[in-house]
């Protein structure tokens, strides 16, 4: 497990450029933290980290993107989703272990429904600042 701090939104992005090169093919990784706390930002970060040059926005409304990139990236959202049924049926579960890297924002919300073994990564705000953010990052059995 580790903490960063993140001064800016910059630094966020920059961050999650930087956590790409801890990713592999079938991993998961599940973004825990507030609205507005940085996990879109970060996600970004993390998708141009492992090549992908397209734009990366919130899944929150259609509840899961798919960014064409080798390894496909697949970028879900819990924000919306009321029940354990409506997470189900986005079949994330065919996902995990897969081709491809998934990522979760909101993963707080239905933490049963990512793999055993995944990244959770933390976001919130250091002091009330409102730019500055404690990032934790941890592989860990989720």
């Amino acid at each position: 497990m580790r903490e960063v701090i993140s001064n800016s939104p910059e630094e966020t992005f920059r961050i999650g450029i930087e956590f790409a090169e801890e990713l592999s093919t079938g991993d998961v990784v599940g973004l825990a933290g507030e609205l507005g706390s940085g996990k879109t930002l970060f996600t970004s970060g993390v998708c141009l980290g492992l090549g992908y040059k397209g734009n990366v926005t919130s899944p929150s409304f259609v509840r899961i993107h798919t960014y064409p990139h080798e390894p496909p990236l697949y970028h879900a959202d819990f924000y919306l989703l009321r029940s354990d049924e409506e997470v189900v049926d986005l079949g994330l579960d065919e996902l995990y272990g897969g081709d491809g890297i998934v990522i979760v924002e909101w993963a707080q919300r239905f933490p049963n429904h990512l793999p055993a073994i995944c990244w959770w990564i933390e976001f919130d705000w250091v002091g009330g600042l409102e730019t500055v953010r404690r990032i934790v990052v941890d592989r860990r059995k989720c």
